[in-house]
C-alpha cells in the first residue's frame, strides 16, 4: 500500500498536471510537471520546448473540515465502491463529490443504499452535464439516499482520464474567502515573506467542496497585484481550475 508521502507527492502532480494544462491553454505554453527536490518547491513546470524558464510550484493543500472519523476507513470503503462500480459502467471523464452525512462518515451505509446511489450517480454522469443535486432532490429520488447523501455534484473534465471521487467532510466553507487569504499569508511567511517567494507558484489544491462564491469573494478584496507570490492557482473539484494572480 502507498505510504502516505507517496500519496501526497501523487496528488500534487495530479493538481500541478490540471494547472500546466490550463496554463498551456490560456497562455499558448507547453509546460510538463515534474516533481521537484529542492525546496520551497514541491514541482519545477518545464516548457517541453524549452522556449519558456522553469516555474518552481508550491503546492498547498486545504480541507473542509477535520471531523473525526474512526479507523475502519468507513468513507474510502464507500469511495472504492463507487468509484469500481463508476468505472465498471464505464464512465470517464469525471469528477464526483459526494457530501455525507455524519452517519455515513462514521458508520458507513448499508448495501442497499450504496447500490442505489452507485445507480443514481450513474444515471448523472451519464448526462455528460455538470451538475449539483442537493439534499431536496436526491430526497426525492431515495428518502435512504438523502439520509446518507446530502449533496452530489458532477463536474466533467477531458483531462481527468477516468473517475474521481472525492468525499469532503461536512459542509462548504465560508462564503467570505479568507480562508484563502490565510493560506496564501501563511505560505508566504513560512518561506520567508514576499520577496522570498516572489518567483514562487503557488498552487491551492482544495480537497473539499468550493463553489464560486468563495473564489468571487477573495478575488474582490484581493486585487492580483496585491498577492504574494508570482502567480497563484487554485484548482476546485467541482469548478476546475481559476487563475487568481496572473
Amino acid at each position: 500500500m502507498p505510504s502516505y508521502e507517496q500519496k501526497k507527492k501523487e496528488w500534487e502532480l495530479e493538481q500541478g498536471h490540471l494547472v500546466a494544462t490550463e496554463m498551456n491553454k490560456l497562455d499558448e505554453s507547453d509546460y510538463e510537471v515534474h516533481p521537484s527536490d529542492r525546496e520551497p518547491a514541491d514541482l519545477i513546470l518545464h516548457s517541453k520546448s524549452e522556449g519558456r524558464p522553469d516555474l518552481p510550484v508550491q503546492v498547498v493543500s486545504i480541507p473542509v473540515d477535520f471531523r473525526h472519523r474512526d479507523d475502519k476507513h468507513t468513507v474510502e470503503k464507500i469511495r472504492e465502491y463507487l468509484i469500481e462500480k463508476l468505472v465498471a459502467a464505464g464512465v470517464k471523464h469525471c469528477i464526483v463529490g459526494v457530501i455525507l452525512s455524519g452517519e455515513a462518515e462514521m458508520h458507513g451505509i448499508n448495501s442497499a443504499t450504496m447500490g442505489a446511489l452507485a445507480e443514481l450517480l450513474l444515471e448523472a454522469t451519464s448526462t455528460g452535464k455538470n451538475q449539483t443535486l442537493d439534499y431536496g432532490e436526491i430526497y426525492q429520488r431515495s428518502p435512504e439516499i438523502a439520509e446518507q447523501v446530502h449533496t452530489v455534484l458532477i463536474s466533467h473534465h477531458e483531462c481527468v482520464p477516468s473517475v474521481e471521487i472525492d468525499m469532503p467532510a461536512g459542509s462548504a466553507l465560508p462564503p467570505d474567502g479568507r480562508w484563502i487569504s490565510e493560506g496564501i499569508l501563511k505560505k508566504a511567511a513560512k518561506y520567508g515573506g514576499e520577496k522570498a517567494v516572489k518567483d514562487l507558484v503557488l498552487l491551492i489544491g482544495v480537497k473539499g467542496f468550493v463553489d464560486d462564491e468563495q473564489i468571487h469573494a477573495f478575488q474582490a478584496a484581493n486585487p492580483a497585484e496585491s498577492l504574494p507570490f508570482a502567480q497563484v492557482w487554485i484548482v476546485t473539484p467541482f469548478h476546475g481550475v481559476v487563475r487568481l494572480k496572473p
